[in-house]
């Protein structure tokens, strides 16, 4: 049977309109003679959107055009006026972690995105904002279109369970709903003429007086003045006012809406709840309201919420001891792992046998799926929160494969099975993309076909067609184990959509990758899987033969630095060896010391640096305590790195928002590692 998971044609259309959406405007600006006629067709297709389009060139910075509905997307209409829309873009392009992103973005990209909270002072709200910035050039002179959308619906519903768990008057209010089954007191309205009776349903029910009638702007006011508490009565007047009962009976919703309150007697203070029932028939409009002594349940339920608010305080701080654990693990996990990454790189930079290179290669591999393991358990926003984001970057295509086999390989143990592979030799050897989460996709699936093949063979097939500046790679997993029936695949399937099983990962993975999965099985026969996810190309080359292709070559191009000098802080030795070996081909100045005091005793006496590598978790001083106190030297201007094996979601923007100028994890990535020393110290 085959299944197809189509997932993204939705974004490819809307990619689609956006795209010429911004050509529109190109147009715009290199037919003068048509810019009238042209903007206001632009004003016209984008006056309910909800995404801000811009235009500016690149090198100045300088405003070409933008879109007039800033204040309707940003939800400051009401400030309208007091500020420009000029005003309000250059201060979303302040808000630190774009700058950061854009200091770092190479200018040639297809594009930049960043995702970010935006707060203006002249108003209440908090928005989350997504910006986009494509490059174009004309003329040699390079433009920037720019689109920033509103994204709050969409961020805050990753947060909708942690509000329902503190929303206590909803789960007060179904109570309620679940145990009204007795009044004591009825009043009854005519709202065409304004009268009212009011009287008991039960004897001793006494708690807003007797039998009474009237005119009910005039009777209902009196009863609750003469009988409910100062506190509470202008609550009851407002919910219950001629106005207000007449709006509600006016409109389609004509759902009951109740009040709490208190009256007092004797000495004992009882709680009400009234509640209004609207019925409108045959142009009578009548409202009852039905009143009963809730005190019980008023008590039960401030107990109930004394609990819940205990309860959700201890949650609290549970989940913060677990996130200073998780903290303290991942450190400790990534600070060994950092060692084995980086020194088994470092050795395979060096002319070795095939033996030795091939025996460095698989420990480095398995290494980095250790790594991301770790990280995938380590992850506790995602764990908690239910979010999946894409971390895109450069790969090779031909690593993530033999890494795949080589899991695959390690899986099958003593079983009778051969693992084989058919690679198109064109597939690009570059392209950017997520590798991490394609290789737990595959990963997964490997793991899933040496597990139910007994004997015969895993095939891991892989192809690569060739779209404009894309690839198209299409990964089947093969197997010859013992298949499924369609009844026993559908179920599977269905089951998938409804667990955390490695099925229902996968597919969630792919959703994020905007890919596709295929599934075909025979019972008896075998099963296939098949991945199609489509990958920017960065270096068209073909990979060639697989079998002998050198995954682990030079990633980067350094250069020579002589003149600069780099001081590194970090407790653990070896840590430092293996930041002192990445820097050697730069042919840089390395000096080392092992505390942050030693850092500022070295800063204090006038000792000259040209970039600081600095350690966040050390004794006695850390890392960010350190930099605060090197920052109260005023003519420190030496730009400081965070280097730290606290790699959790979110640790990055906190070290920014410390003061450090960038981050760079722990295992040291070369190409980050690259990346720091052009922006700091290449002149």
């Amino acid at each position: 049977m085959l299944l197809n998971i189509t997932i993204g044609r939705e974004w490819a259309f809307w990619t689609a309109l956006i795209m010429t959406l911004i050509l529109v405007i190109v147009l715009s600006f290199t037919k003068k003679s048509k810019e009238g006629n042209r903007d206001k067709l632009i004003q016209t297709l984008i006056r309910n959107s909800d995404t801000i389009y811009m235009m500016c060139e690149h090198d100045r910075r300088s405003l070409i055009y933008i879109t007039q509905n800033v204040f309707e997307v940003l939800g400051l209409k009401e400030i309208q006026g007091t500020r420009s829309e000029t005003d309000i873009i250059t201060e979303i392009f302040q808000v630190p972690v774009v700058q950061n992103e854009l200091r770092s973005w190479n200018g040639n990209s297809e594009y930049i995105t960043q995702m970010f909270s935006y707060h203006n002072p002249l108003y209440q709200h908090t928005r989350w904002l997504k910006i986009k910035i494509y490059p174009f050039w004309e003329k040699d002179v390079q433009y920037d279109v720019i689109l920033v959308s509103d994204v709050t619906q969409e961020h805050d519903r990753q947060h909708l369970l942690v509000t329902q768990t503190k929303d206590i008057k909803a789960r007060e209010q179904q109570l309620n709903q679940i145990t009204s089954i007795s009044y004591d007191m009825e009043m009854n309205i005519d709202l065409l003429s304004g009268e009212m009776e009011y009287r008991k349903l039960k004897e001793d029910a006494i708690y807003l007086g007797n039998h009474q009638t009237g005119k009910f702007e005039t009777v209902f006011p009196e009863m609750i003045h003469h009988y409910v508490i100062e506190e509470d009565r202008e609550k009851v007047l407002n919910i219950f006012s001629y106005e207000h009962l007449k709006e509600i009976t006016e409109g389609e919703d004509l759902e009951p809406v109740s009040v709490r309150y208190r009256v007092q007697k004797n000495e004992d203070m009882i709680w009400l709840e009234s509640t209004a029932f609207f019925i409108v028939s045959q142009g009578e409009t009548k409202v009852t309201i039905l009143t009963k002594n809730v005190t019980e349940d008023a008590e039960y339920m401030r107990r109930q919420n004394t609990m819940l608010q205990n309860a959700l305080k201890e949650a609290e701080k549970a989940n913060a001891s677990k996130s200073e654990f998780l903290a303290v693990m991942s450190h400790e996990i990534r600070t060994p792992m950092n060692a084995i990454i980086g020194l088994s790189e470092s050795a395979l930079e060096e002319k070795l046998s095939t033996v030795v290179r091939e025996d460095l290669e698989n420990i480095n591999s398995a290494s980095n799926n250790l790594l991301e393991i770790i990280d995938g358990i380590l992850d506790i926003s995602k764990v908690e929160k239910g979010v999946l984001e894409l971390q895109e970057k450069e790969y090779n295509v031909a690593k993530l494969l033999k890494d795949v086999i080589n899991v695959g390989k390690e899986r099958v143990g003593k079983k009778k099975i051969r693992i084989e592979t058919e690679i198109d030799e064109n597939i690009p050897v570059t392209v950017l993309g997520d590798s991490s989460k394609l290789r737990q996709i595959l990963n997964n699936l490997m793991d899933n076909a040496v597990k139910f093949t007994d004997l015969g063979t895993v095939t891991l097939k892989a192809t690569g067609v060739k779209k404009n500046s894309n690839v198209v790679l299409k990964i089947s997993i093969e197997d010859t184990g013992m298949g499924m029936s369609e009844e026993k695949l559908d179920e599977i399937i269905a089951q998938s959509n409804t667990s955390n099983t490695g099925l229902s990962i996968v597919k969630k993975l792919i959703e994020l990758l905007k890919g596709e999965l295929e599934v075909e099985s025979v019972e008896e026969t075998g099963t296939t899987f098949t991945v199609t996810i489509t990958q920017k190309v960065i270096d068209d080359r073909p990979i060639g033969n697989l079998e002998i292709h050198k995954t682990r070559t030079k990633k980067v191009n350094p250069f020579s630095i002589p003149n600069k000098k780099v001081l590194i802080v970090d407790d653990n030795k070896l840590n430092l060896k293996v930041a002192s070996r990445l820097l050697e081909p730069y042919q840089v100045k390395v000096e080392t010391v092992m505390s942050g005091q030693a850092c500022l005793n070295l800063i204090e006496k006038n000792q000259k640096y040209d970039l600081i590598l600095l350690d966040q978790m050390m004794p006695e001083m850390d890392g960010i305590e350190t930099l605060k106190k090197l920052k109260e030297n005023s003519k420190f201007k030496t730009p400081v790195i965070a280097l730290t094996a606290d790699a959790i979601v979110g640790k990055k923007e906190e070290y920014l928002a410390s003061g450090f100028n960038d981050y760079l994890p722990k295992p040291i990535d070369s190409n980050e590692l690259h990346r720091i020393l052009k922006k700091y110290l290449q002149k």
